[in-house]
């Protein structure tokens, strides 16, 4: 039991953190860059989305966030 509430607050840990980039990407590079990302950001791991989320503020591009 408790292990399934640990994986259920992870997964919704990671599924706030998704929309989250989803929608800071969509504030600072329109609709366009959010929706060509959208794929990648969604199946991510909780890691590599804190580590998006950190890039997301001083990325100059896209680009620069997932790389």
């Amino acid at each position: 039991l408790q292990q399934g509430v640990q994986q259920g607050l992870q997964q919704g840990l990671q599924q706030g953190e998704a929309r989250t980039i989803l929608r800071l990407l969509d504030q600072k590079f329109g609709p366009e860059a959010a929706q060509a990302h959208r794929a990648l950001i969604e199946t991510a791991e909780l890691e590599q989305l804190e580590t998006w989320l950190d890039r997301i503020l001083t990325a100059e591009t896209p680009e620069t966030i997932f790389h």
